[in-house]
Order: C-alpha cells, then structure tokens, then sequence
C-alpha cells in the first residue's frame, strides 16, 4: 500500500471516529473503548502494512 493510500484511510477514520467519540460525551467507557481502536488502528497501519513506493504500486493493475 502506498503511503498517500494509508494517510486516506487513517484520516477517514479518524475522522469517523472522531464523530463518534465526541457523541459518546456520556459514555466514558465508549470513549476509551473507541481511543483504543483507535490508538490500534495508527499502529497496525504505521507497522503492520507494509509501504510500497508510488512507482511499485503503478505498475501493479
């Protein structure tokens, strides 16, 4: 995945679940379930997806 690709996905999701956490003002536990998520998400996407350089990725269909 190239690393444009992963910061798309990482900003829409953050972005969701942006929304969500500020609609779980009363559900603290949400909040940290949710934080966690999230917290998992930025570090399986920063360690566990291999970036491959843009011109890797063009000559692939």
């Amino acid at each position: 995945m190239t690393r444009k690709t992963k910061v798309k996905i990482m900003v829409t999701v953050t972005l969701l679940m942006s929304v969500g956490f500020i609609m779980m003002d009363q559900v603290p536990v949400g909040r940290i379930v949710l934080a966690c998520v999230w917290v998992f998400h930025v570090f399986y996407f920063m360690l566990g997806v291999k970036t491959i350089p843009k011109r890797e990725a063009s000559g692939q269909s």
